[in-house]
């Protein structure tokens, strides 16, 4: 992430009395013990720990599970660079915090505001559209995953994701090519079989749809799409 060179940029300007931790410490302790992290990042913005610190504080947040907090405070972060790329870097993380804590509008917001100072934000594009989608807006998705895929065209993940888009507006024959595609990029992923199992079904491909989603089972056991597939599985008429 391009906020490493704001962190760095923050250590180098820390008096040197500052006994505090560097920015990769702070992260990781935010990440494995985030109510230990989150007292040193508080006190290391207390010491000058600048934008590291702040971020810090973020992750912190996050890992406690406090994600719409984390977001204003990623936002803030954010107002404060003249960085694009770093600024659309931090808009988009906090997208995916206010997905995490369920806020789909507050999210796109931030997606938005990612994709306004770089239209060529990867992690914005896919952000958004999960969001879209979350919404019913499964046009828009498919949008902003064409413009995914013309900045990264074997993009399994995405195929899928539009996969599942296109049939969701009753494009089965399209998600059916966009699941295969995906499966040529990448033959081990469930989300791919599983929507192209899904493709299938739609399709009246009944025998088709079981093998690939006893597959997902396979590959992803116990797991979301696995459980998913075994309940669709069972649900598929004979």
């Amino acid at each position: 992430m391009r906020l490493t060179i704001l962190a760095a940029a923050a250590l180098l300007a820390m008096p040197a009395w500052a006994q505090v931790t560097t920015y990769d410490d702070c992260i990781q302790t935010a990440m494995s013990q985030p109510s230990t992290g989150l007292s040193i990042a508080q006190n290391w913005q207390a010491q000058g720990g600048g934008d590291a610190a702040s971020h810090c504080r973020a992750m912190a947040l996050a890992s406690l599970g406090s994600f719409d907090e984390a977001a204003r405070a990623l936002e803030v972060i954010a107002q404060g660079t003249a960085d694009a790329p770093a600024q659309a870097d931090l808009y988009t993380q906090a997208g995916d915090f206010q997905i995490a804590a369920g806020n789909a509008a507050a999210a796109r917001g931030f997606f938005d505001r990612a994709l306004a100072v770089d239209p060529a934000s990867m992690g914005a594009l896919d952000g958004r559209a999960r969001t879209k989608a979350s919404q019913g807006d499964f046009a828009g998705a498919i949008r902003d995953i064409d413009a995914l895929l013309w900045l990264s065209p074997n993009d399994a993940e995405a195929l899928s994701l539009r996969a599942a888009a296109r049939r969701k507006t009753g494009d089965a024959a399209g998600a059916l090519v966009d699941a295969e595609a995906a499966l040529a990029s990448d033959p081990s992923s469930a989300v791919a079989y599983f929507e192209r199992g899904a493709a299938r079904a739609v399709t009246g491909d009944r025998v088709g749809a079981r093998a690939d989603w006893q597959e997902v089972e396979r590959l992803d056991p116990g797991g979301e799409f696995g459980q998913l597939a075994a309940t669709n599985r069972a649900r598929l008429p004979l």
